[in-house]
């Protein structure tokens, strides 16, 4: 398990302990973080609705559940943190549950509408080709899923696996903040310092609360950082 700390120690025990407390304590940033990254979906598929009516009127069905589903996982990232902190652990489990089956549907439903984009000669992503720009979601799921996957095996470490968690929500922010950026005529790097600052805010909280930098948040922030260097350089 990622950052897993040796037994054996009187000073492993203590650190144990404090990063426990930590961790129960912490709840109320990560619900923020929750309710932060749920207004940035909102407002990214909210405006193109106000704004540019004619780019999603009528809506796909593929679309149309995207969004649905792709809201219903940014909701659990405020419900799960608030669970723990009401210590209603057998709901928070049964949730977890639930939220397998949403996050292999945010997987399929965005391969669907990446390949419906990608069939349109006109679609482009920072104004590259479809061939290039179809990098950028593919990326996107990817390193969700193994997000994902690895706070699922880090269940039992509530500290590797709320974050784990939260960067999962961070990596699916990009279509609804390349909507938000597009629609405003803001340039597509904006997109890429909003993701940097919530890792900032994420190291900053873990500073404060744990004292150090959490090796689940090293690894989420390489993926966050990685992404388009790695996109770039694919694509071209």
């Amino acid at each position: 398990m990622l950052a897993s700390i040796p037994p054996g120690s009187r000073e492993t025990s203590r650190r144990g302990n404090l990063e426990m407390t930590g961790s129960v304590r912490s709840g109320g940033f990560f619900q923020l973080m929750g309710w932060i990254l749920m207004v940035l979906v909102v407002s990214g598929f909210g405006i193109v609705q106000v704004l540019t009516p004619e780019l999603t009127s009528p809506m796909r069905l593929t679309l149309a559940l995207h969004t649905l589903i792709l809201l219903s996982w940014f909701a659990l990232l405020i419900i799960q943190p608030r669970l723990i902190d009401q210590r209603n652990f057998a709901r928070h489990k049964q949730i977890g549950q639930i939220s397998i089956v949403v996050a292999i549907a945010l997987v399929l439903i965005g391969l669907v509408v990446t390949r419906e984009a990608y069939q349109s000669p006109d679609w482009s992503i920072a104004g590259m080709s479809p061939q290039s720009s179809v990098m950028f979601p593919f990326t996107d799921m990817v390193f969700f899923a193994v997000l994902y996957w690895l706070a699922i095996a880090n269940r039992k470490d509530a500290n590797t696996h709320k974050r784990l968690m939260l960067f999962a929500g961070i990596i699916m922010l990009d279509p609804a903040l390349a909507r938000l950026f597009g629609t405003l005529g803001m340039p597509p790097p904006l997109l890429t310092a909003v993701e940097i600052g919530l890792v900032i805010a994420i190291l900053i909280h873990d500073r404060k609360s744990l004292g150090r930098f959490h090796g689940a948040t090293w690894f989420g922030a390489a993926l966050v950082v990685a992404t388009y260097p790695l996109v770039f350089g694919v694509s071209q």
